[in-house]
């Protein structure tokens, strides 16, 4: 994998560089370089949000077949692949926009993680980006944009339950990530909030 993201990783790191050139940061050139990521994965992120939008609407009509065909698997996946053809709902179509940026995320995640700069740079409170975040800040701020982010999206009261699980156990990940990543999350997660109440709001 480390093989496949290093081109990725390549870019990455000389974009980090190029905006830590302007501002002399390397925390403000993380923010930086995850806001131009998500301008330029947008096209992908509005995809997916029409895709969700569209899951959403047709929710209800789906638990009246799911309620309906029961005692009836077979008949049930046919009738739900029908009913998802006739409202042109393609219920994978939130998936791939998400897959096709994966690869620039890990890649993303890797650079900050191996960057040996990082560890002489300071933010704000932070002393080194290189190490864990000392007073969990950014580690709380992950939790509670991570969750706001899901919240926005969530129509399933069954997924909603285990959003709380999930975000706990990435609060856990998040706990020994360096501090240099932890902004990169949080500075995704607040564009993802943003971005999913743009769209949503355009949606309806």
């Amino acid at each position: 994998m480390s093989g496949l993201l290093a081109p990725i990783e390549k870019i990455l790191l000389y974009s980090l560089n190029f905006f830590y050139g302007y501002v002399n940061n390397y925390g403000t050139a993380i923010i930086i370089l995850t806001i131009v990521i998500r301008i330029i994965l947008l096209p992908l992120t509005i995809k997916q949000m029409k895709s969700v939008k569209a899951m959403q609407k047709i929710q209800p009509e789906l638990k009246k077949l799911q309620e309906k065909y029961k005692d009836d698997k077979e008949k049930l996946q046919k009738e739900m692949m029908k009913f998802y053809t006739e409202n042109k709902v393609n219920p994978f179509g939130g998936c791939l926009p998400l897959l096709l940026q994966m690869p620039v995320f890990f890649a993303l995640f890797q650079m900050l993680r191996s960057n040996k700069n990082l560890s002489k740079a300071s933010f704000l409170w932070l002393s080194n980006l290189n190490k864990p975040d000392p007073y969990l800040i950014l580690v709380v701020l992950m939790v509670i944009t991570m969750y706001i982010s899901q919240k926005m999206i969530s129509s399933d009261p069954q997924q909603e339950k285990m959003m709380i699980p999930m975000t706990l156990f990435m609060a856990f990940i998040a706990f020994k990530l360096p501090a240099g990543v932890l902004i990169y999350w949080v500075t995704t997660n607040i564009g993802t909030i943003i971005q999913q109440y743009f769209l949503l709001k355009v949606a309806d």
